[in-house]
């Protein structure tokens, strides 16, 4: 393998870029589930909708004859009808080596995208300690193919232990890692509707329908079937409930607590968060588990039914761009059967489909400081890959330019980068020479969601197109380092062309023992 020393500026921390023409395997497409898009001017509503007979068992079969969509009480006429069958996957496992994380899975997502949200804000630690052994439960009867990711809401942060995998020791690991924790004093007042924001912006990079199982004993939140009426903060009720509809998620809360039994005031908050629970799940097209004990069972049918459903989409004709709510309604022509969907949306001007491959104009930076205008690509929705490696410094390492000494209780850590080549933009210049600007930064939460550090580069770097179009598998090999106190860390990493603005992102938690000599 050769090695070659990219010609680049970097403008804040970081070391000399290295461009490797690498004899790797060939890379499959970015995606074998491409979101659903429909190419019109005006606002497109897509409804996924999943029908069940009243033991929860999935309907199949139907067609577009069989539903009826009205939209504020008016009959709609459909622009398009699917179905969609649950899949088994082959997976392309991601490295279960320590230290090593990467979003390559984006390549190729699993078909039904499953979350598993534990969110020890409002689970008290004796249910926290049952729930995690009907977690134990429920990865030791996963199945090959049903993929889940793992996250953990820790303080003001949502995080990611674990990416999609079916691995039974790394779903474990993780799991571990989130319960049993104690609660953190005032961790109550955290906001449900913050959690939800950073779920949706995580799974932004991921096509197609998701849901999220959120294990909680209670909800701050209530979207209800008319978010409209709820009179706190509804502006960013609405904006999270736009979110949420964009990115296609459906929330399925499981109450922790289990079968619950209390009498009075108690008895009367309980029935509330759980109407609570009910509503919210309504609202986005899930289905709420409360008063059982079968959380590893609730989680499973989830699992086993999620990928049997059918997505309608229409196109309204009375839109006003009035931020008035629209109750949207399905059913059945000649079955009874029960229908879980989104139940409206707001008539805000959000969610407008954009042009396929818009094209608009940028300043690309050529080597030795002279800029040109290029046209690139305006879609930012294909996310770029990254692999990170992260590990102890050696002592005897040189520093890195903008390199701090580690304070007391900290260990400095550094965080190699690899980027596939082809997929960082270069501009078309004469000469065929290019150069692009890249961008990488680190965020470090510590156990409890307190930002403990950021650090961030950019750089420009100049690529041989006419070298990289006859070794399409180069990659770029960057490397920053970042101080971590001792305890568990959670770093969120992300990686931008700056040109595009196409970004990807990598969650990591890393175990940082106490330092040696300290």
């Amino acid at each position: 393998m050769r090695v070659l020393v990219a010609t680049g500026v970097w403008l804040l921390i970081g070391t000399t870029p290295v461009l490797a023409w690498g004899q790797t395997a060939n890379s499959p497409g970015l995606s074998n589930q491409a979101p659903y898009t429909l190419q019109v001017n005006s606002r497109v509503v897509l409804t996924d909708v999943t029908v069940t007979d009243n033991q929860g068992n999935p309907i199949t079969g139907l067609t577009e004859s069989d539903f009826r969509l009205l939209d504020n009480g008016k009959t709609q006429k459909l622009a398009s009808f699917e179905e969609h069958r649950q899949q088994v996957l082959q997976l392309t496992e991601a490295s279960t080596t320590p230290g090593h994380f990467s979003n390559d899975y984006l390549r190729h997502p699993p078909a039904q995208v499953n979350v598993l949200l534990f969110d020890t804000t409002t689970i008290g630690i004796e249910d926290q300690m049952y729930l995690f052994q009907q977690m134990k439960q429920f990865v030791n009867d996963l199945p090959p193919g049903e993929p889940v990711a793992v996250f953990t809401r820790a303080g003001s942060i949502t995080v990611e232990l674990a990416s999609f995998t079916d691995d039974h020791a790394t779903l474990l690991a993780a799991i571990r890692k989130a319960i049993p924790r104690l609660q953190q004093p005032g961790a109550w007042m955290a906001s449900d509707l913050d959690t939800l924001q950073q779920i949706a912006v995580y799974m932004d990079q991921i096509p197609g329908r998701k849901n999220l199982l959120w294990f909680t004993s209670g909800s701050n939140m209530l979207l209800g079937p008319d978010p409209a009426s709820v009179r706190i903060d509804p502006g960013a009720r609405r904006a999270i409930y736009d979110l949420l509809e964009s990115e296609r998620i459906a929330i399925y809360p499981i109450d922790a607590r289990g079968l619950t039994v209390v009498f009075g005031s108690a008895a009367m908050v309980t029935a509330t968060q759980q109407m609570q629970m009910r509503q919210d799940a309504a609202a986005t097209g899930g289905v709420a588990y409360v008063n059982t004990n079968g959380l590893a069972q609730a989680a499973e049918h989830v699992l086993a039914t999620d990928g049997n459903y059918y997505t309608l989409s229409y196109t309204p004709n009375d839109l006003k761009s009035n931020s008035k709510w629209h109750r949207v309604q399905v059913k059945l022509v000649n079955a009874n059967y029960e229908l879980s969907y989104r139940r409206g949306y707001f008539d805000d001007g959000s969610n407008q489909p954009q042009p396929a491959r818009e094209t608009r104009a940028r300043t690309a930076l050529r080597a030795g400081g002279k800029k040109v205008e290029v046209q690139v690509l305006a879609d930012r929705s294909e996310p770029l890959i990254f692999n990170v490696r992260i590990a102890p410094a050696s002592p005897a390492a040189a520093p890195l330019l903008g390199d701090s000494p580690p304070k007391k209780g900290e260990t400095r850590y550094v965080v190699d980068y690899d980027v596939p080549a082809k997929d960082v933009y270069a501009a078309k210049i004469q000469g065929n020479a290019g150069t692009d600007e890249l961008g990488a930064a680190v965020f470090v939460y510590d156990r409890n969601g307190e930002l403990v550090s950021r650090k961030a580069l950019k750089f420009a770097l100049g690529i041989d197109e006419q070298k990289l179009r006859s070794l399409p598998n180069a990659k770029l090999y960057f490397s920053q380092t970042v101080n971590l106190p001792q305890g568990s860390n959670y770093l969120y990493l992300g990686v931008w062309d700056m040109t595009t603005g196409r970004m990807g992102t990598v969650n990591a938690a890393v175990d940082v023992n106490k330092p040696q000599g300290r």
